[in-house]
């Protein structure tokens, strides 16, 4: 048997190992268990799997992909003005996200004016020119770029309907991604097996619901200062209402709370709701 201690204390790390005990959960685990966990904050936070009655793990709703890897965010993600000094078509760039700062709330309808060089040959003379100012700077050297046939043609990535922020301090976010834009890697792109467009927001309103969220907390990274980082994979395994046995209704009344949540997403009873109609989601399974 192995004692493990899952500190919960604000500010500064305890001082000694008699502090550490008295404010810590006390955690008695098996070398079995631990050798058999992807990870092991769940099990010291005493979470060992126990599955609820309604709810299925992200995978059976959805796969996932990382946001798109330009090797040079600089030179490819421009805004409006600098494509059209440039002399470049914007029907040759793609609407893109680039930091997740950019994104407020949780339905991302669009704004600002990031747009990805999506380039392919034939070069036209104004993109040619700025493809030799590349290659003057020396970006084909670039690991990413060097291995990428043209070094200047984008990697492709399928608009995903949501969006799961890489980074957070606490609890993963969530965007309803209602303006059909691309992104770099700030975010994760969530593609739900189904294309009903009703239950990609009522499946973005359960994930930044507040049990959901306390959950998700247990599948990312932990870095100094409380950062949590998420890979596609850490996604997997949240537990979500199989929204799949959800009826039409249920999913207009959750897309339409989704919209007052956004609006205002600290509302303490909207967020009430949201949980409310995310139990009442998996009470139908």
């Amino acid at each position: 048997m192995i004692i493990g201690w899952d500190w919960r204390g604000v500010g500064d790390w305890p001082a000694s190992l008699d502090e550490l005990a008295a404010g810590a959960r006390r955690v008695e685990l098996s070398r079995a268990e631990l050798a058999g966990a992807d990870k092991w904050e769940p099990l010291l936070q005493g979470h060992r799997g126990e599955a609820r009655a309604g709810f299925v793990p992200l995978a059976q709703l959805a796969q996932f992909r990382r946001g798109i890897a330009t090797g040079a965010n600089g030179f490819f993600l421009l805004n409006a003005q600098k494509v059209a000094d440039l002399g470049i078509d914007p029907a040759r760039c793609l609407p893109c996200v680039g930091r997740a700062t950019a994104v407020r709330g949780l339905i991302w309808r669009g704004g600002g004016d990031g747009l990805l060089l999506n380039l392919s040959d034939p070069l036209m003379p104004a993109e040619a020119a700025y493809v030799a100012q590349g290659e003057a700077q020396g970006l084909p050297s670039r690991y990413i770029l060097a291995h990428r046939q043209p070094w200047y043609g984008m990697e492709q990535r399928a608009v995903a309907p949501i969006w799961g922020a890489v980074f957070a301090r606490g609890a993963l976010r969530f965007i309803h991604n209602a303006a059909g834009w691309s992104s770099l890697t700030c975010f994760h792109g969530i593609y739900p097996f189904s294309d009903d467009p009703l239950l990609h927001q009522a499946l973005v309103l359960c994930l930044n619901c507040d049990s959901v969220r306390a959950a998700s907390r247990l599948h990312g990274r932990v870095y100094g200062g409380g950062l949590n980082k998420f890979e596609p994979n850490d996604l997997k395994g949240l537990m979500v209402p199989d929204l799949r046995l959800a009826d039409r209704a249920l999913l207009a009344e959750m897309a339409a709370h989704l919209a007052l949540l956004d609006a205002a997403p600290e509302d303490e009873a909207r967020r009430q709701r949201a949980d409310e109609l995310a139990e009442e989601a998996a009470s139908r399974g």
